[in-house]
């Protein structure tokens, strides 16, 4: 069974991604080895995804797993893309890297300010 995408209207799509169980995301050596492969640690994805992020893009896995794909910036500024999923009553973590030209861009423009990003948020470091 092939899976479905859409993507999402950023204009509606602003979003907090928490864990319903209140434990924050969900690690494990599977997904920290794979983030390790982008240059990333887990601190850096969860302020990136806990952090006002913007959820630019859903889609349903030939398994009919649920994925998002959220923008988000870390601590210093450089903003991450992190794909996670619901398992159970956690948030998962399924991949991040660092966000692309167009997901930037999508970041920038949901949240509206010079070049797209509020006032408050930190340069785009690439």
């Amino acid at each position: 069974m092939a899976g479905t995408s859409v993507d999402l209207d950023i204009d509606v799509s602003m979003t907090y991604i928490y864990s319903p169980s209140g434990g924050g995301l969900e690690w494990d050596a599977s997904n920290v080895t794979h983030i390790a492969r982008h240059g990333l640690q887990p601190g850096d994805v969860e302020h990136a995804l806990t952090n006002d992020p913007v959820t630019v893009h859903y889609a349903v896995t030939g398994s009919g797993e649920r994925r998002w794909v959220s923008v988000g910036p870390t601590s210093t500024g450089r903003r991450l893309a992190g794909v996670w999923t619901v398992r159970g009553a956690r948030v998962r973590v399924v991949t991040a890297y660092p966000a692309a030209r167009r997901l930037q861009a999508a970041y920038a423009k949901a949240k509206g300010g010079r070049d797209g990003a509020s006032k408050t948020d930190p340069p785009v470091q690439d």
